[in-house]
């Protein structure tokens, strides 16, 4: 059984040879293990997922400027490995002063964010994978 100090010991290993995030997946779990750009590891998201759960896309509803941060606030509005409520806003678009949500599909959790924050992306893109849950 792994314990949450050992999550901490990985994570820490993984900034040490420069890799931000692990994904691992088996039959009856979805680990992903993210750490950010700080001195110490960020927390890590550990989920259990249905055997039968795949992996969809999130695609960008228009066209824009890649935002997982709301401009007037610090925190992501959904983190990778974070659950999420159908119809959370989870990311933004923002075309001059207009910022316009990306929905969440379903209740779930991020697997993880596939534009670099900040990047213009176009109807359609791919921005997240999420992983639906019940």
């Amino acid at each position: 059984m792994m314990r949450p100090d050992d999550l901490t010991e990985v994570a820490a290993a993984m900034r040490s040879a420069g890799v931000g995030r692990l994904e691992l997946k088996g039959p009856d779990f979805h680990l992903v293990l993210a750490c950010g750009a700080g001195d110490a590891p960020v927390a890590t998201e550990v989920a259990l997922a249905q055997p039968d759960a795949e992996i969809v896309p999130v695609a960008a509803p228009g066209l824009g400027t890649f935002l997982r941060t709301h401009p007037l606030h610090d925190r992501p509005l959904a983190g990778d490995g974070e659950a999420v409520a159908a119809g959370q806003a989870i990311a933004l678009l923002r075309i001059g002063a207009l910022l316009t949500p990306v929905p969440a599909p379903a209740n779930g959790l991020i697997v993880g964010a596939l534009p670099e924050d900040g990047a213009l992306v176009g109807y359609g893109d791919r921005l997240f994978d999420f992983l639906p849950q019940e």
